[in-house]
């Protein structure tokens, strides 16, 4: 239904072809009767019986389909015409006692010759006069009333109900009640001239009420429209009733089985709109599946979008948190020293100078390399390593590492012969700083000897790069967090120099090269950091040309990796991923 529709007022809807079909049908099977319509049959009162049972069934479903199409719609009209069928179902119950009192009690009894016609005339006028009559109540309801029913659906099911009962009672009270004083239809099973007056006034009736559903057909919902089919049939049984007025003519059995098989062809018709009803639904909510599944899909899209951008967020705060922080201590010794060179350069020795010298360039190739992990890291957060992997012999790797080393760092370092022939495929760059930064790290943070070994796993399909210090390890409750960012263990020795993230970018840049890095505790004392690579299987191609001496190496995405020394004689970048005492 449309939105007009349930606010009472449809937009005009086509006419069903089978409805005037039937209309037409009806009529003429009435017109054809006439003529005979006198015609006496024998008497068949179980017939009659029969017709009342599937009479008020036929109406009882009909209502009740009416009810829940006013139920799913809200539209008040279709709930006016639910009544008129209900009152129709309930009228027949008094009917059909008043037949059985015609057939027990005689033709000339009050029951045949007043009360049984009148109440048939109820029945028969009632119907399409409230059908009628709802048309121009429910258009005048005023707006307020029309949205209470709308919202308290179930409450005018019940008011609508109660008024149908209530009206059949009334009639049947006033009927049964002043039978004494209304003029008989029947004496002696004649028709009366009264009769003949009550019939044409139930004919008009019913004809008026045809010609107003009629003249309103297309702004009622296709639900709506079969009514005229049950109007019909009602004016038909009247036209009849008029034609020939005695009991159990042909006229008599027609009437009653055209009021039969109308109601039984509404019945089916609605039972079509409720099935098409419950098909179109059925699609919507198939529909309506697969929009909230695809909004579902899309939700979930979204909460990863948004888990990113607040993770990116995150990162980029913690970059400049953490960057604002490091570069603090570089700054205030460049500045110290500065002023020193500055305001007290006539009273300073040459080593002096040259000492305050080699401490500025310290620091600045300190900034240096925390502005090249910057430069790393924002490549590699998102996933964006590139990497260009080549057959890398490993004795040219570890040459690359320690040619990397100051003097003084040199002489601490010892490297194993690597087994003959070995060579990993990986990105050479990528392979130098992971190597780089577990050496550098170790020259920093252990006092003793540093070894560095390679041997491969039990596969012969990896090759594992082993960096052995004699440090005091890493704290235990630490290891876990050791290749995390910006993570660094607690110290009590000299101040922090690096940022936190330098073996978090060994993890990435391993990773990028299918590989992995991790840590062992080595005993008694001292730690063990491991670079796991693939090996490579064929035969060993020249890497790209290296040249630490300049104190930068090209990066295979375009970010150039600076390597300065420092003054503990390592040139690498600087780590801040582990700390300890």
């Amino acid at each position: 239904m449309s939105a007009e529709s349930v606010a009472g007022r449809p937009e005009q809807a086509p006419v069903r072809r089978g409805l005037w079909v039937y209309a037409i049908a009806v009529i003429t099977v009435t017109v054809a009767v006439v003529p005979i319509a006198d015609l006496r049959l024998a008497v068949h009162p179980n017939l009659i019986f029969a017709f009342f049972v599937l009479m008020a069934s036929a109406d009882l479903l009909t209502a009740y389909l009416l009810v829940q199409q006013f139920l799913a719609g809200g539209r008040p009209a279709t709930l006016g015409l639910a009544s008129a069928y209900l009152y129709s179902t309930l009228m027949m119950l008094p009917y059909a006692v008043s037949f059985t009192r015609i057939q027990h009690q005689g033709g000339d009894s009050i029951w045949s010759e007043v009360r049984g016609p009148w109440l048939f005339f109820a029945l028969l006028c009632g119907f399409p006069a409230l059908v009628a009559v709802q048309q121009y109540v429910f258009a005048a309801l005023p707006a307020r009333l029309s949205a209470l029913a709308r919202a308290r659906r179930r409450t005018a099911v019940v008011v609508a109900v109660a008024g149908a009962a209530m009206l059949v009672t009334a009639v049947t009270g006033a009927v049964v009640g002043a039978g004494d004083r209304l003029p008989a239809i029947y004496r002696d099973g004649t028709p009366t001239a009264a009769s003949r007056w009550v019939v044409g006034a139930v004919l008009l009736v019913t004809a008026v009420s045809l010609l107003v559903v009629i003249k309103n057909l297309r702004h009622r919902p296709p639900v709506e429209q079969w009514v005229v089919v049950a109007i019909s049939a009602s004016l038909a049984t009247a036209t009849l009733f008029m034609a020939a007025p005695h009991r159990f003519t042909l006229a008599y059995y027609v009437a009653r089985v055209t009021l039969l098989v109308s109601s039984g062809v509404v019945l089916v018709a609605l039972l079509a709109e409720t099935a098409s009803l419950y098909r179109r639904l059925s699609a919507a909510h198939q529909d309506l599946d697969r929009a909230h599944r695809e909004l579902s899909r899309r939700a979930e899209h979204l909460a990863a979008a948004n888990r990113e951008l607040e993770a990116a967020g995150t990162w980029k705060s913690d970059i400049i948190a953490t960057i604002t922080h490091e570069i603090n201590q570089p700054l205030s010794v460049i500045s110290a020293c500065s002023e020193e060179l500055t305001h007290e350069w006539t009273a300073t020795t040459d080593d002096e100078r040259r000492a305050a010298v080699q401490t500025l360039g310290n620091r600045v190739h300190q900034l240096l390399d925390m502005a090249s992990h910057l430069l790393v890291l924002c490549h590699a957060e998102p996933g964006q390593i590139h990497t260009r992997p080549v057959v890398l012999p490993v004795e040219q790797a570890l040459t690359r590492v320690t040619e990397n080393l100051t003097k003084q760092a040199r002489v601490r370092v010892s490297v194993s012969d690597a087994p003959p022939g070995t060579a990993v495929w990986a990105d050479p760059v990528h392979t130098h700083e992971v190597l780089t930064n577990f050496v550098t790290n170790a020259v920093k943070y252990s006092p003793g000897d540093i070894h560095v070994s390679v041997a491969l796993d039990g596969t012969g399909d990896e090759v594992l790069f082993a960096v052995i210090d004699e440090g005091n390890g890493v704290p235990p409750d630490f290891v876990e967090h050791l290749f995390d960012r910006f993570t660094q263990a607690e110290q009590s020795g000299p101040a922090r120099t690096g940022a936190g993230f330098g073996l978090y970018l060994a993890r990435l840049l391993a990773e990028a090269n299918q590989g992995q890095v991790w840590y062992e505790d080595v005993v008694p004392h001292g730690s063990r950091f491991v670079l796991r690579l693939p090996r490579a299987q064929r035969s060993p191609e020249p890497a790209p040309s290296l040249d630490p001496a300049a104190g930068a190496l090209p990066r295979a995405d375009g970010v150039v990796s600076l390597f300065p020394a420092d003054g503990e004689g390592a040139a690498s970048p600087r780590n801040a991923g582990r700390r300890v005492p």
